[in-house]
């Protein structure tokens, strides 16, 4: 008597295989991803310190001086393109004023009194470039800076202002005003349009003509010679050889990579790094010569959790020093 074997369904070998499989690709997969993503943070914000070197020296040609405000920088240099289109006169010495900015302090007065008076007695601004940064994020209220020199002038406004008036106490607000002399160089918007602009490099096919023809060297002895031609050459040749006789015709076709450029105005994104969000880090040295540092403002190790089991980390993306790249070094 014969008997029938019925095959059983293994539905949980099955899904353990498909488990299995889905684990090693995402094992594989998105640590590639991940990868990929700091890559492409790393280049953005490279891009980016090279946009604010741009910037800021743009503004050095304007003004004589680098500024650790590189929204400022930004403003001066947009500004004076924009008066020059509206006006081409705009140039020689000039004079340009931004909106005041407001900042909102905690004024002890014996405390910056003290503190202005002990501190710059007989220390080089250099030497107290931190430590002014952060006495002024101490007393500042819902703001913050990296900028030494925007907050020595907030200071000495505030230590000024406790000097002349004191009943000039608790939480104050002051409004500094942004004044710049420029020199303004006639081939500004030249400048400006060769400096800030994007490329692109994309692929084309390019279809390339030439013809056969037969040339008639000498007429009397009735010479002639057999050629191709590319079509961009062929009207040349025709009043070079008025006999000229075209008996064929090729078209080839290439493809080749295009580089083409693209308008990019500066922007306030410039002035962020992507990935954190926090501002560049800006510093200006020197006195009779200015130095420029422009850091990322990521320290130590940047991570993230992603996928629950994985994670995305990324260290400092480097600086820029008097247009020296350290990523090149």
């Amino acid at each position: 008597m014969a008997y029938e074997v019925e095959s059983k369904q293994h539905w949980g070998l099955n899904l353990l295989i498909v488990l299995l499989v889905g684990v090693l690709f995402a094992v594989i997969m998105i640590p590639k991803q991940i990868w990929d993503e700091e890559t492409e943070y790393r280049e953005e914000s490279r891009t980016r310190m090279q946009n604010l070197w741009k910037v800021e020296s743009a503004f050095l040609n304007l003004t004589g001086n680098y500024t650790e405000l590189g929204g400022n920088a930004i403003t001066v240099v947009n500004s004076v393109y924009d008066s020059l289109v509206d006006s081409v006169d705009y140039y020689g010495e000039q004079q340009l004023t931004l909106p005041p900015k407001e900042v909102e302090i905690r004024v002890n007065q014996q405390e910056i009194i003290t503190w202005v008076d002990s501190t710059f007695s007989d220390t080089t601004f250099a030497a107290l470039w931190q430590d002014i940064v952060d006495y002024y994020n101490g007393i500042a209220v819902n703001d913050s800076t990296n900028s030494a020199h925007f907050a020595r002038m907030v200071i000495n406004a505030a230590y000024d202002s406790v000097k002349a008036d004191t009943a000039w106490r608790g939480n104050q607000t002051l409004a500094l005003p942004f004044v710049y002399d420029l020199q303004v160089p006639p081939n500004y918007t030249k400048m400006y349009d060769t400096t800030f602009v994007k490329t692109r490099r994309s692929q084309t096919v390019v279809a390339d003509t030439t013809f056969q023809v037969i040339i008639e060297l000498d007429t009397v002895t009735s010479e002639m010679d057999t050629s191709w031609i590319p079509v961009r050459d062929i009207d040349d040749m025709r009043d070079r050889y008025p006999n000229l006789q075209m008996v064929d015709t090729s078209i080839t076709r290439q493809t080749r990579w295009i580089t083409k450029e693209y308008p990019n105005p500066p922007t306030e994104d410039w002035l962020y790094c992507p990935l954190t969000g926090k501002p560049y880090i800006l510093k200006v040295t020197g006195e009779n010569v200015q130095h420029l540092r422009i850091s990322s403002p990521i320290e130590g190790e940047y991570t993230e959790r992603r996928y629950v089991f994985f994670t995305f980390s990324d260290t400092s993306h480097g600086y820029i020093e008097d247009g020296e790249l350290s990523w090149e070094e």
